[in-house]
């Protein structure tokens, strides 16, 4: 039974190696172009929480938010191992220039007392969201939220998303013009698929991001271009990160295609900067999880390597960015499943 579910996933990544090797003339060493200098250097890289002073065993999926100027919040999962029954939401403050010690975010809810995945925080009318997912797997998941409005001190009860929604799965969401906010999603539970939800008002929707290839995309991130275009690039378990976009902000999506980047079906995150530019934070590699890079585009096709995070044995995953408003771009990642690592960078403006 194994064996019948992973072929297809394996044909599907040979047929797509060979398409774009033989449509374009790449090859996965140099589908991200170099330029001859980068545009972004490294000011600081150190733990949030040292791997001796991390409160569990485990920790994953970081996610990061500005919560005032010079000040951020993170926030991973963390107990025993990944889907454990005793893993919660974990976060920590970043105030006057250090990180304070992990505190635990969320409880065991009355109702549901399983695993608590992917955590995504998100300022929005004046409160700062904390969206995570709980269940024994992906399969199985449900989509709750919790509020603070003291910049995570505190924090409300959790309360569930509506019924067959569960919020932004893994990357932020995206603001658009109006009243509109679009939730990056996907479910596990009848194969992979990645969709959108979309808030405006008092009206919610989904809407699905098409796959006639059957890549099997999730965690989509979301940059918003300057002609109004929205781009959604997903994780694939076909070899490559996955795209697809959005000419109505958001109503409707194109059919997904694949990229000349390579994925090892690990998370990305990317963003689009204040001056127009897109980041990408990605593995460029078709198995494991390390090296972790950093890539710059000006259009969302073509990206150039600028960093290299890390590129040692063992596993460096599920990157968060974003930028301060001081244009300082901070990412957070897993490091080897002990440690979340923090990353601060400047941008290199050319005159």
């Amino acid at each position: 039974m194994r064996k019948n579910k992973v072929m297809p996933a394996l044909l599907t990544t040979l047929f797509v190696m060979i398409t774009m090797i033989s449509t374009t003339g790449l090859s996965f060493a140099d589908v991200v172009e170099r330029t001859s200098g980068p545009r972004l250097s490294v000011i600081s890289s150190s733990f949030i929480v040292p791997p001796n002073e991390m409160p569990t065993p485990s920790c994953h999926a970081t996610t990061v938010v500005e919560t005032a100027p010079g000040e951020l919040m993170a926030a991973w999962f963390g107990g025993s191992h990944e889907g454990a029954q005793d893993v919660r939401i974990w976060g920590a403050a970043y105030r006057a220039g250090q990180w304070n010690p992990a505190v635990q975010l969320t409880q065991s809810l009355p109702d549901n007392a399983n695993a608590q995945w992917n955590p995504v925080l998100f300022n929005h009318d004046g409160a700062l969201y904390l969206h995570f997912k709980v269940g024994k797997s992906p399969r199985t998941w449900e989509g709750y939220y919790q509020l603070s409005h003291d910049r995570g001190i505190s924090w409300s009860a959790a309360q569930m998303q509506p019924s067959d929604y569960l919020g932004p799965i893994r990357n932020k969401p995206l603001v658009v013009a109006g009243m509109r906010t679009l939730y990056p999603s996907s479910t596990e539970h009848h194969g992979w698929r990645a969709h959108v939800e979309v808030h405006e008002g008092q009206e919610l929707f989904q809407v699905g991001i098409p796959d006639p290839l059957r890549l099997g995309a999730i965690q989509p991130a979301l940059l918003h271009h300057c002609n109004g275009l929205i781009q959604a690039l997903c994780r694939t378990r076909s070899g490559v990160i996955g795209q697809s976009f959005s000419r109505d902000r958001g109503n409707s999506w194109s059919e997904l295609e694949p990229t000349s980047l390579p994925n090892p079906n690990s998370a990305i995150d990317a963003i689009t900067l204040s001056n127009g530019q897109h980041l990408l934070v990605y593995n460029p590699v078709l198995a494991g999880r390390s090296p972790l890079v950093v890539a710059l585009s000006d259009d969302g096709r073509t990206w150039e390597h600028q960093l290299t995070l890390e590129d040692g044995e063992g596993e460096f995953s599920y990157p968060t960015v974003i930028e301060a408003d001081n244009g300082t771009i901070h990412i957070a990642y897993t490091w080897q499943r002990r440690a979340i690592r923090h990353v601060e960078i400047r941008q290199h403006h050319s005159d």
